[in-house]
């Protein structure tokens, strides 16, 4: 099911802009119709196909969360795992992983948030079955201290990063509390955001490579500790849904009705990643999607890709060294660089072998 837990904003008052010398508005109503940009050209672009000889060093249906110097992190959760996984980006071998499911000491249930310490090669994993947080290494998956954390009941999941902070949305019916963490679990700043109608489609709470993004009305910000700070303004028109729209849809699904066919006429923003000035920002309308880059400087868009596999969350097309193309998906950005998996649609994608991934510059 694409719905995912979230909230619109009826006003905000703690907001910056984010570095950005002015805020782009980017129409995303001027896009629905036009075909896909050819093969996109990029800089340095290396291939890493991952290997592996164990059962545990395949995967399925994993997503990037984070890339430390030459090791890339894997997130996987499916039916009988929820695991973090690391591979050499040099070689493509195997390094070790992050596995502690269970209902014991020290153990979770479900992945629902992992926020890598660079400084220190560390994990944070929030346990919400308790009011505890597991710090692991990455070096050898032993638990290495244990935090703990306020009891926040809340659907929604921790988005951000130890670098900034580790943000905690807490709806309630007077409005939305942020509340804000540090490395160690410590509670650094919160923002109160009066006025909050909650809903299933029309708002934006998720990761941008390390970076927690959030969207109010049209407006995407980035988080920081006390204050929004205000990224882009991504315009929909008449084709933003409203919160009232958005709890008619949420109640129609639950009786039954097809959740694709309800949506098509809106633009939904289901995924974000930007780096250095550029940002992808990936929709949904019409029962496609749409990956497109954008420069932050002035709105202007670099590329457009339009694709119909509902459940990947990005994918643009780019060229090889022998100017064949090659379709990247579920893309991650960090420090300038771009990484997602390849795409291969005569391959098989099951046991007998481990995905490639590919990096680039934009």
């Amino acid at each position: 099911m694409l719905a995912l837990f979230c909230c619109t904003i009826i006003s905000c008052k703690r907001e910056k802009t984010d570095g950005i010398i002015a805020v782009p508005d980017i129409n995303l109503t001027k896009n629905i119709s036009i075909g896909s940009s050819n093969a996109m050209d990029v800089n340095n672009l290396i291939h890493t196909q991952l290997s592996g000889s164990s059962d545990e060093e395949f995967f399925q249906n994993a997503s990037i969360i984070d890339v430390v110097g030459d090791t890339i992190i894997l997130l996987e959760n499916a039916p009988t795992s929820s695991r973090l996984i690391m591979f050499n980006l040099q070689d493509g071998k195997y390094l070790g992983q992050v596995n502690h499911r269970g209902q014991g000491p020290g153990e979770y249930r479900r992945i629902i948030g992992a926020f890598v310490n660079d400084s220190n090669a560390t994990v944070l994993i929030p346990n919400f079955d308790t009011p505890s947080v597991y710090e692991y290494s990455l070096a050898n998956d032993s638990l290495l201290s244990i935090f703990e954390r306020e009891q926040v009941m809340t659907m929604m999941p921790p988005v951000g990063g130890v670098e900034s902070c580790i943000n905690i949305a807490l709806p309630s019916p007077g409005g939305l509390s942020i509340l804000q963490y540090n490395s160690q679990y410590q509670r650094i700043d919160s923002i109160s955001l009066p006025g909050v109608e909650c809903g299933n489609f029309n708002t934006v709470w998720d990761n941008a490579g390390n970076n927690a993004v959030f969207m109010n009305a049209d407006t995407l910000f980035t988080l920081a500790p006390g204050e929004l700070h205000k990224l882009a303004v991504l315009s929909r028109g008449d084709k933003a849904l409203t919160p009232q729209r958005d709890e008619e849809i949420t109640m129609a699904i639950m009786s039954g009705e097809d959740e694709i066919e309800l949506l098509k006429p809106y633009i939904l923003v289901r995924n974000v990643q930007y780096t250095l000035g550029k940002i992808l920002i990936t929709t949904m309308t019409n029962g496609e999607k749409h990956s497109d880059l954008y420069n932050l400087s002035d709105g202007k868009m670099l590329y457009h890709s339009s694709y119909d596999e509902l459940s990947i969350p990005s994918m643009i097309i780019v060229k090889d060294k022998t100017g064949k193309s090659q379709k990247v998906e579920r893309l991650f950005a960090k420090n300038g660089r771009w990484y997602g998996f390849l795409n291969e649609d005569d391959s098989t994608t099951s046991d007998d072998r481990n995905d490639t991934i590919i990096s680039f510059e934009i």
